[in-house]
């Protein structure tokens, strides 16, 4: 079933750019006809790659056109061999899987292939998949389109040195997960890392609405915008009769088990389930990790719910999400059963941009309401469900103080709201306040949730679901009960010296909410006095 003009997501984007993509696509019979193929090319794919590791060409150059791969034959991308498209965004190397939703075509990346690069090339529902390896080269795929893509478009299993850059990540109605509650085979994302060390997530786009790639190009740099127009030439040349919503994504990342990952200035832009419902997960869903870097990326489209949020941690220990722009979307640290370790330790959420647009009409169910989804939320499932003999957890201030949190660290957080709604709060949930460090220098950029109390500028933070008796906001809102929580301690000296007072990059710029009516706040917007 296509969905073509069927308008789902509230975040769409600004039509004033005067930077475009080009106009003059060259559609002609002869250009076109390199993509008319309907023949199974797997085997012809195979015999290049095969010949290139026979003759040692360390680099195998496929001309513009089309393979057609099939669910049954993966293509084994042979040791010394990388895989690159010559032709320019309007000349693709397209390789195209099967049309049945339940398949998938994989490009197999062995264990003993070094150094390897795929870059320039469509993947029309095929994925890359890398096999467990203990190589210490940097491989990388760069540049690159991928529509759908079964479990992942990129997988790689116990690996190190993967560099993933420059790529767009799709993902069509067709193709989105169905499960409201996933499990790890009925999820999908864009990039999937199991038990990966020492990688790096950069400069790619996980989900788009394609009548307004014209508003992001701009603010994406050339190797993006490259991809952009190669999507260009596929939708409106080759007439693939794309979806327009293509941000059906369960995730953009899935981590697990993952050591020293680094996902920096992407664009993660789900489709948000707000008038049709489907299987999302987290923008970024990290379970098991340790070194995880989350920095300068724009989230938006993911609900703030149980599955949803830009960046979910389950029991992970040193991370750093700094200088992230959060489009209605929040940081949420959770621990719970699903590692072989239990706590949440030395997590520091700070120069962040965190802008709430939508009210009630997203709200979870009251009593679950101020404990998951705020801005920043920590919460202690295992302690919560007393550990685990109980189900569901406490949702009330009983809830015994979690001994799985340890160094909490919030600070310099700009947070603001759109008129008529309540900005987030900090919610601590059920955490130690001992392991608590949250500065005032966490602050409001539009009016307050109370205006006139003695918070001031500073935002509330909410512990263990106690609220002040009788007292809301002027839209119905609860207001948290002051606590002697914050510090006044400096808390710079938490981040990573190269990575404090980064800017937050200008990837706000090309959205917009609510049918092109508001226009996404500035992050360098000034605390109210």
């Amino acid at each position: 079933m296509k969905f073509k003009n069927l308008v789902v997501g509230i975040l769409v984007s600004i039509v004033t750019s005067t930077f475009t993509l080009a106009t003059d696509l060259t559609c002609s019979e002869d250009t076109t006809a390199f993509y008319t193929s309907t023949e199974n090319t797997a085997s012809t794919l195979q015999g290049l790659i095969d010949q290139s590791a026979l003759s040692g060409e360390a680099v195998l150059h496929l001309s513009p056109g089309q393979f057609i791969l099939s669910s049954d034959e993966p293509i084994q991308l042979k040791p010394g061999v990388s895989l690159h498209g010559t032709g320019s965004s309007e000349h693709p190397t397209i390789l195209t899987g099967p049309a049945d939703v339940s398949q998938t075509a994989t490009i197999k990346v062995p264990a003993d292939n070094k150094g390897w690069s795929i870059k320039g090339i469509v993947f029309d529902n095929v994925n890359i998949e890398i096999e467990p390896h203990a190589n210490k080269d940097e491989s990388s795929v760069l540049g690159n389109l991928f529509v759908n893509g079964g479990r992942g478009s990129i997988i790689a299993y116990s690996g190190s040195n993967l560099h993933i850059d420059g790529n767009v990540f799709l993902r069509d109605y067709e193709h989105r997960g169905i499960e409201l509650i996933p499990k790890n085979e009925t999820t999908n994302a864009g990039v999937v890392f199991q038990t990966q060390k020492n990688s790096i997530i950069s400069n790619n786009i996980f989900g788009m609405d394609l009548r307004h790639m014209n508003d992001v190009y701009p603010y994406v740099p050339s190797q993006v915008q490259n991809v952009l127009s190669t999507l260009d030439f596929v939708q409106n040349c080759l007439q693939r009769n794309l979806d327009d919503q293509q941000g059906f994504l369960a995730s953009g990342v899935q981590l697990y088990f993952s050591k020293d990952i680094t996902i920096r200035e992407n664009i993660l832009n789900a489709t948000l389930p707000d008038n049709i419902m489907y299987g999302q997960d987290h923008g970024i869903s990290i379970v098991g990790t340790n070194e995880t870097y989350i920095y300068q990326n724009f989230f938006g489209g993911w609900q703030i719910g149980d599955f949803g949020g830009a960046a979910r941690f389950t029991s992970a220990v040193d991370a750093y999400v700094l200088s992230n722009y959060m489009a209605n979307n929040a940081v949420m640290m959770y621990a719970a059963v699903h590692a072989d370790f239990m706590q949440v330790s030395n997590m520091v959420v700070s120069d962040n941009f965190f802008y709430r647009f939508l009210g009630d009409n997203m709200r979870p169910e009251e009593e679950m309401d101020g404990w998951l989804y705020e801005g920043v939320t920590f919460f202690d499932f295992y302690t919560a469900r007393l550990n685990y003999t109980i189900r569901p957890p406490i949702w009330n201030s009983s809830v015994p103080v979690s001994p799985w949190g340890w160094h909490i660290v919030v600070s310099n957080n700009k947070f603001g709201a759109l008129e008529g709604v309540d900005p987030n709060v900090i919610s601590l949930g059920n955490l130690d306040l001992e392991e608590a460090l949250i500065d005032r220098k966490n602050c409001y950029v539009t009016d307050p949730l109370l205006p006139g109390s003695s918070h001031g500028a500073v935002v509330p933070t909410l512990w263990r679901q106690t609220y002040e008796p009788g007292v809301f906001t002027r839209y119905g809102g609860k207001v948290p009960k002051q606590f002697d929580i914050h510090t006044d301690k400096e808390l710079g000296h938490n981040v990573p010296a190269h990575l404090r007072n980064l800017p937050i990059p200008s990837f706000w710029k090309a959205f917009t909410l609510g049918n092109n009516t508001v226009p996404m706040m500035d992050p360098s917007s000034p605390c109210i006095s």
